[in-house]
């Protein structure tokens, strides 16, 4: 399957609104789990069907619904009829290849976007999408996987000294965006360290070398096309008049879209860092050829008097006196010798050579 674009033949010629999953199933079943908590206490429950949701939603705290898993569209079905979420809404979800967006009504606020693992053995980055949901007094957050990307978030709650259990749930959901944002900062400057170290094989010339700077050419295209998105979606986050946004989240939403310029900027400096490398790349090749061709130039021009010589002597005539002289074939290897030796000097005082 390709990378930068999903095979969508399967939501070909279907209705707006359709929930078709587009992409590649990476869990064998769907996992649920639910946080609640508040300023005083934290649970973290495992609720076995998506129907049971709504028994754990309540006002005296907020509730942090976590989907795994995007295959079954049942769940994401019940979801929808559950908390009233828009068809097309669930139509994104369900559609891996969809751009980071942020959307909202009188009673949701929709976020899509990315995260991105760099894997340094495979010198590959994985990209799977993450979409968040911030209704009144529950936040939903729905993976491709369960890889722990908020883990740090789970950290915070435990500790009972986060802001986050003392805030609204716009809160939590910045907190969920700023987790995702470092780790592009944290996965780019991996990817950059690898970048960087092949810096020192440059003037040499070999495949190896050639392959990984389109690799990695390769590598920041798919990342920037899945991050670039991100900062549009913070920007429409911030200028949002949605009632769910509280007034002191905005500012810490100020702070996150500068994150998100510095991860930005990272990426186009490692991009034309890989583009710099590709073209010093290609001058040491083109020096090196030139080098060879200089030095057999060098030798072809040495050998034009020498040739023109032996073809004079060497010609059918009966009679060319100076072949009857007795060392004639010494003297011709000689004034040879004497030619290319001064023609090697002429070529070393003009530094040809």
């Amino acid at each position: 399957m390709a990378r930068f674009l999903k095979n969508k033949q399967k939501s070909k010629g279907t209705a707006p609104g359709s929930l078709i999953f587009i992409g590649r199933q990476k869990m064998e079943d769907i996992k649920i789990r639910v946080v609640q908590y508040n300023k005083d206490e934290l649970k973290i429950l495992q609720p076995d069907f998506f129907s049971d949701i709504k028994s754990y939603l309540s006002d005296d705290h907020i509730t942090w619904i976590s989907l795994y898993g995007l295959h079954n569209t049942e769940y994401i079905k019940n979801m929808g009829e559950i908390f009233q979420i828009p068809p097309l809404i669930l139509e994104d979800i369900l559609n891996t290849d969809e751009r980071p967006k942020f959307d909202e009504d009188n009673q949701h606020i929709f976020i899509i976007l990315k995260s991105l693992f760099f894997h340094s053995d495979l010198n590959k980055a994985q990209i799977d999408q993450v979409s968040i949901i911030v209704g009144i007094n529950y936040v939903i957050t729905i993976q491709e996987t369960d890889s722990p990307y908020f883990a740090d978030i789970d950290k915070r709650l435990e500790s009972g000294t986060s802001k986050i259990r003392s805030y609204t749930p716009d809160y939590l959901c910045y907190a969920l965006l700023d987790t995702l944002v470092d780790s592009y900062i944290l996965n780019i400057e991996k990817l950059g360290t690898h970048i960087e170290a092949q810096e020192k094989d440059l003037l040499t010339s070999n495949k190896q070398l050639i392959e990984n700077i389109y690799h990695y050419k390769t590598e920041l295209s798919f990342i920037r096309k899945n991050v670039r998105p991100v900062k549009e979606v913070i920007t429409r986050f911030i200028t949002s008049e949605s009632d769910l946004i509280n007034s002191h989240t905005f500012n810490y939403l100020k702070d996150l879209e500068n994150l998100i310029t510095q991860a930005l900027e990272a990426i186009e400096i490692y991009y034309a860092m890989v583009n710099d490398q590709h073209n010093i790349y290609n001058t040491n090749t083109s020096n090196s050829v030139n080098d060879v061709m200089k030095v057999l130039t060098i030798f072809s021009a040495i050998f034009i008097p020498l040739t023109f010589i032996v073809g004079v002597y060497g010609m059918n005539f009966n009679y060319i006196p100076e072949l009857q002289h007795h060392s004639a074939y010494f003297i011709l290897w000689g004034v040879m010798i004497i030619i290319a030796i001064f023609m090697l000097l002429f070529f070393k005082k003009k530094k040809w050579l």
